[in-house]
C-alpha cells in the first residue's frame, strides 16, 4: 500500500512545540493559571513529536486508522497552536473593555486549554493501545541527512540537452516554410506554430533552443518575445511583459501611448516572432489574439500546449502543429548518464538504468528527476534495483496514474520532512511560472518552514533548502533568470506537472484551501494556507462570507483584490499577506492592516498603492516589509515601532523598471527628486533588527543618516537623494556598518557621490555588491581593496578615467557599464591578466572601440554589448576561450550588420564556438 505522508504533522509538532516553549518561558500559563496543563501539552506533544520522528515514512502504511490518527494530531497541535496565540493576544492587548469582559475572555482561554489538554490524552492514549506508530525498517530507500551539498547538481537544465538536433530542425522548417492564405475572419491562422506534448517531454526547452537559434535570427524579425501565459490569465501581466520585450526606440516613439496602443500599434506594423508558452484554454487565446493581430504573412506565434485540440484551433492547416515526441532509447541512456555521472556504473547498473528509464516513459522531465534522486545515493546496482521495483510497484498500483507524476510523487517521498514540508508550501505561488527566491525564502521564515539555530541564520537556512529543492529537479532556474554566476540562481519557476501534483497534495493534507473564481477547494475547513486567484468576490455574497478563517496563517492573493481585505476581522492570526502584483489593491483598503497583529510578512511589491496606513505601525510582529516598485514615496511616522522589521524593500529598481511605473500616481515626485527612494521618519535608527534596508531617501538630512549608523546588523543598503552637503555624514555611516555586504547610492546632485566617497576612509571588509548610479568622475582609491566584491554596477558615473582600479579585483565576478558609465573615454582596453575571475560584462555604454589583449578576461562566459551602434571596433573575442554566449542589440543599419558579420567571424576562432544572441531595436 502506499505510505502515509506524516512529514506535515511533523511540521506541525515541530512549530508548536516551539510555541508551546516560548509561551511556559513567558510565563503565559502561569498568568493564566493554567502553567501545569500547557507544560503537561508541552511534554505529550514532545512525546508525540518522538513518535512521528521515529517512524519511518514507507513504513507508516495507509489504513484508515492510521490516517485518520495521523490527521488528528495534526489538527490537535495546529489547535494548540491557535489557542496558545489567542491567550498571548489577550494578555499583551491593552484593552479597552470592562475588567468583567476581561475576565470573561480569560476563562474562555483556560477553558480551551483544558480541553486541550484532555484530547492530548486521548489522542496519545489511542497510539499505545493501537500500536500505530513503531520503530521498523523494511529497507526501502532512505535519505542521508548528510547529503544537502550533493544535491546541488543541476543548476541549469541546458546544460543537459540531448535529441534536440532533430526536432530543431524539423520545428524551424515548420517556422520559416510559406504557409496558407489567410482568412478575414480567422486572420491568425497559418502563422500560429503549435508545439504539443504530455507535461514533461520537453516542449519549452524545445522551443527555447529553437527560439535562440541562428536561423532565425537572421530572418529579419523586428521583434522576438517570450511571454509565459500565467494562469489564471491577467491581460495586464500579458501586456506588461510583452512590452518589456519591444525595442527601446520603439517605446521612445510612442511616449504618450497607453501600454496597451504601444503594444498593439508596434506589432500590428512589425515582423515579430513571439512564443507563448504553456498556453491551455480557448478562453486564454481569445484575449490575447486581439493583441497579436498581423497585418502582413510573415510574422510568427509558437505556442505550446498540452492540449492537441486547443493545437487544431489556433493552428491551420494542421501540419503547422508539431507534435513532440519523447526521447529515443539512446537519448533517454544519454541523459540519465549525464544526471547521474557515468563514472562507476556497472554493465548490471546499465541493464538497471534501461529499466528505470522505461519506467520513466522516456519522459526527460522524469528521467531528470529520477536521475538527480540517483546522485545523491550510493552507486550500487542493489540501489538501482530497488528504486526499479519501488517504480514498478507505483505504477502496479496506480495505473491510472500518468509516468510523469508516478516519478515525481516518488521523488517527493524520497525528501527528508524539511523539504517536503517547504516544497509543499511551493503552493501558494499559484502564478508559479517566476518567483524570486528572496520571496519564498521571506515567506518560509514568517510562517515557520526555516528557524534558526545556533549556528546559522534562518535566512541562510533557507538559501540551503532552496538549492536542495533545485539540485532535485524540483524547481528549475528561471528563464529570465539569464545571469547565473556560480550556479547563484535568483529566481526559479515550477514545471507545470510539479506544481499540479505539490497543489494537489497539499490540498489533500490540509495545509492549502483555493478559491478560484468563487469555488473553494478544500478537504476540511482548517487549512492553514490561503490561495486566492480569479475575480474579485462581493462583499457578504462571496463564499468566504460563510467560512471559518481563524486559523488562517497566510493569504495570497492572485489577480484582483476585490473585497477580500474586508475579511480581516476573521484572519486575526494571519502571519502572512501576499498581495504582491494585484492590479486593483489601493490605499483605502489598506487601512485595516493593522488589525493584523501576528503579520510577519506583507508583500505589496508591483502594486498601485502611494500610500501606507498609520495603521502600519501596530504590526509589532513584522518582519519583511515589501513595498518596491510602488509608489509609496513617504513611510507612515509609525514605521519606527516595527522593532522586529528586518526586511524593507522600497522604491524603485533603477535598472528594470516595470513598464507601467511611469503611469502610477507619485512616480513623477520621486523622479523630479532624482531618488527613486522613499522617505523615512526619524527614529529609523531604533530599528535594530533590519538586515536589508533600501532605497531610502535621506535627502539633506544629517540626522536620519546618522540614525542608519546605528543599524550594526545591515547587510543590505541602498540609499538615494543625499548631496554634498550630507555627503560627508553619510561617508561616516558607511565606515561604520562592518558587516555590510551590499551597497547602492544614487546622490542627488553631481558633487554628492563622489564627496561621500572620497571620504570613506575605511570600507567595509566584506562588501559583496557595489552599485553606482550617480556622477563620480573618478574612482576613489580604497575600491581597489575590495577584495570580496563580487558585483559592481555603474550607472550615470561619468567616468573620467578607465576602470584600472577594478581591474585586478580578486573575487569580481560581474560587471555592468551601463548608461554613461563614462565621459569622454573613447577606448575600453582590457589589458593582460586583468579582471581574472571576471564571468559576465554588460556593456551599454557610448564607446568607440573595445580591445580585449590575450590572457584578459580569461574566465568570462557572457557578454552583452547593448548599443552596438556606439562601439565602433571589438577585437580579441578569440582570447575569450571560456566564452559561452554572447548577446548584442542592434539596428538595421549596414553598420550593425557589419559589425555582427565582425562577431560572427572572431568567435568562430574559438575551440568552441558560443552562441551569438542577436537582438534587433
Amino acid at each position: 500500500m502506499e505510505a502515509v505522508d506524516i512529514s506535515i504533522a511533523k511540521y506541525a509538532m515541530n512549530l508548536v512545540v516551539q510555541t508551546a516553549t516560548t509561551a511556559i518561558r513567558d510565563e503565559i500559563g502561569l498568568l493564566l493559571g493554567v502553567q501545569e496543563e500547557l507544560l503537561f501539552i508541552k511534554e505529550d506533544l514532545e512525546m508525540m513529536q518522538a513518535f512521528l520522528n521515529d517512524a519511518l515514512i514507507e513504513d507508516v502504511k495507509c489504513c484508515q486508522m492510521v490516517t485518520t490518527w495521523i490527521n488528528q494530531v495534526q489538527e490537535l497541535a495546529f489547535d494548540v497552536e491557535d489557542c496558545i496565540q489567542e491567550a498571548s493576544d489577550h494578555l499583551m492587548k491593552k484593552s479597552c473593555l470592562s475588567v468583567m469582559c476581561s475576565v470573561k475572555k480569560r476563562d474562555r482561554i483556560v477553558k480551551k486549554i483544558q480541553v486541550l489538554k484532555t484530547r492530548m490524552v486521548d489522542v496519545s492514549k489511542r497510539n499505545q493501545q493501537y500500536n500505530l506508530i513503531s520503530k521498523r525498517n523494511n529497507g526501502g530507500p532512505t535519505y542521508n541527512e548528510n547529503e544537502g551539498a550533493s544535491t546541488r547538481l543541476i543548476a541549469n537544465v541546458e546544460d543537459l540537452l540531448v535529441g534536440l538536433d532533430e526536432p530543431q530542425k524539423e520545428l524551424v522548417e515548420l517556422i520559416l516554410k510559406e504557409h496558407v492564405e489567410l482568412r478575414d475572419d480567422e486572420p491568425w491562422k497559418g502563422k500560429v506554430i503549435s508545439v504539443v506534448g504530455t507535461g514533461g517531454l520537453g516542449k519549452t526547452t524545445l522551443v527555447r533552443k529553437v527560439y535562440g537559434c541562428q536561423q532565425l535570427k537572421d530572418c529579419e524579425f523586428k521583434c522576438f518575445a517570450w511571454v509565459t501565459v500565467l494562469h489564471p490569465f491577467n491581460t495586464e501581466e500579458f501586456i506588461e511583459s510583452l512590452a518589456k520585450q519591444i525595442p527601446s526606440d520603439a517605446q521612445e516613439q510612442l511616449p504618450n501611448r497607453s501600454i496597451i496602443e504601444m503594444v498593439t500599434n508596434y506589432l500590428k506594423d512589425n515582423k515579430y516572432l513571439i512564443v507563448l508558452d504553456d498556453l491551455s484554454s480557448l478562453s486564454e487565446w481569445e484575449k490575447i489574439k486581439d493583441i497579436l493581430l498581423p497585418t502582413g504573412n510573415e510574422s510568427r506565434i509558437i505556442v505550446t500546449t498540452q492540449s492537441r485540440l486547443l493545437a487544431e484551433f489556433i493552428s491551420h492547416p494542421s501540419d503547422n502543429i508539431y507534435q513532440i515526441k519523447e526521447l529515443s532509447k539512446n537519448d533517454a541512456f544519454d541523459l540519465f548518464c549525464k544526471v547521474v555521472q557515468k563514472q562507476g556504473i556497472t554493465i548490471d547498473m546499465m541493464t538497471q538504468a534501461g529499466l528505470i528509464i522505461e519506467s520513466c516513459g522516456r519522459l526527460p522531465l522524469a528521467i531528470i528527476n529520477i536521475g538527480s534522486y540517483l546522485a545523491t545515493k550510493p552507486k550500487t546496482n542493489a540501489e538501482w534495483k530497488t528504486m526499479h521495483d519501488h517504480l514498478s510497484l507505483r505504477l502496479l498500483n496506480k495505473p491510472e496514474l500518468a509516468v510523469g507524476k508516478t516519478v515525481l510523487s516518488f521523488s517527493y517521498d524520497g525528501m527528508p520532512d524539511h523539504l517536503k514540508s517547504c516544497l509543499l508550501y511551493l503552493s501558494v505561488f499559484h502564478n508559479h511560472k517566476e518567483i524570486r527566491r528572496s520571496r519564498i525564502i521571506r515567506r518560509w521564515m514568517a510562517d515557520g518552514y526555516v528557524m534558526q539555530d545556533q549556528d546559522k541564520m534562518a535566512k541562510e537556512i533557507g538559501k540551503g533548502y532552496f538549492y536542495d529543492l533545485m539540485g532535485r529537479s524540483l524547481i528549475q532556474p528561471s528563464q529570465m533568470s539569464t545571469i547565473i554566476v556560480n550556479g547563484d540562481v535568483k529566481r526559479c519557476e515550477i514545471h507545470d506537472m510539479m506544481y499540479q501534483l505539490i497543489l494537489s497534495k497539499a490540498i489533500d493534507l490540509n495545509i492549502v484551501s483555493l478559491l478560484k473564481d468563487e469555488n473553494l477547494i478544500t478537504k476540511r475547513d482548517k487549512a492553514r494556507h490561503l490561495v486566492i486567484t480569479g475575480g474579485p468576490c462581493k462583499w457578504d455574497k462571496g463564499v468566504l462570507a460563510n467560512v471559518n478563517l481563524s486559523h488562517i496563517r497566510s493569504v495570497s492573493i492572485f489577480g484582483k483584490v476585490g473585497d477580500y481585505l474586508r475579511y480581516d476581522h476573521k484572519m486575526k492570526l494571519v502571519r502572512v499577506l501576499d498581495l504582491e502584483g494585484t492590479s486593483d489593491l489601493n490605499n483605502r483598503e489598506l487601512r485595516s492592516v493593522g488589525k493584523l497583529r501576528h503579520l510577519k510578512y506583507l508583500g505589496l511589491r508591483g502594486t498601485k498603492i502611494t500610500k501606507l496606513p498609520d495603521s502600519l505601525g501596530k504590526l509589532s510582529e513584522l518582519e519583511t516589509l515589501d513595498i518596491r516598485n510602488t509608489a509609496v514615496v513617504r513611510l507612515p511616522i509609525g514605521f519606527t515601532k516595527l522593532l522586529k522589521l528586518s526586511y524593507l524593500r522600497a522604491g524603485f529598481d533603477l535598472y528594470n523598471n516595470p513598464p507601467h511605473i511611469e503611469q502610477i500616481t507619485g512616480i513623477n515626485k520621486m523622479m523630479m527628486r532624482g531618488s527613486f527612494g522613499v522617505r523615512a521618519p526619524r527614529g529609523i535608527g531604533e530599528l535594530r533588527s533590519l538586515n536589508i534596508l533600501g532605497m531610502i531617501d535621506i535627502g539633506r538630512s544629517k540626522g536620519l543618516a546618522k540614525e542608519i549608523q546605528n543599524l550594526a546588523n545591515l547587510r543590505k543598503l541602498a540609499l538615494s537623494g543625499f548631496t554634498k552637503k550630507n555627503g560627508k555624514t553619510l561617508a561616516k555611516v558607511i565606515d561604520g556598518l562592518k558587516h555590510l555586504r551590499s551597497l547602492l547610492l544614487r546622490a542627488a546632485d553631481d558633487s554628492g557621490l563622489s564627496c561621500c566617497l572620497e571620504s570613506v576612509s575605511s570600507p567595509p571588509e566584506y562588501l559583496k555588491s557595489l552599485k553606482l548610479y550617480s556622477s563620480l568622475g573618478e574612482l576613489p582609491v580604497w575600491i581597489s581593496s575590495l577584495e570580496n566584491v563580487k558585483k559592481i554596477h555603474f550607472s550615470y558615473t561619468n567616468l573620467t578615467q578607465d576602470i584600472k582600479a577594478i581591474e585586478k579585483l580578486p573575487n569580481l565576478k560581474i560587471l555592468y557599464l551601463l548608461g554613461a558609465s563614462f565621459k569622454d573615454v573613447n577606448e575600453l582596453r582590457f589589458g593582460e591578466g586583468t579582471f581574472p575571475m571576471l564571468q559576465v560584462l554588460i556593456l551599454e555604454e557610448w564607446i568607440k572601440s573595445v580591445s580585449i589583449e590575450k590572457k584578459a578576461l580569461k574566465r568570462l562566459e557572457q557578454l552583452k554589448i547593448r548599443k552596438c551602434s556606439s562601439v565602433g571596433v571589438v577585437s580579441g573575442l578569440e582570447f575569450l576561450v571560456q566564452l559561452k554566449e554572447m548577446e548584442v542589440v542592434v539596428s538595421e543599419s549596414e553598420s550593425d550588420k557589419m559589425f555582427v558579420s565582425n562577431m560572427q567571424e572572431q568567435l568562430s576562432l574559438l575551440p568552441e564556438i558560443p552562441e551569438l544572441r542577436v537582438i534587433k531595436r
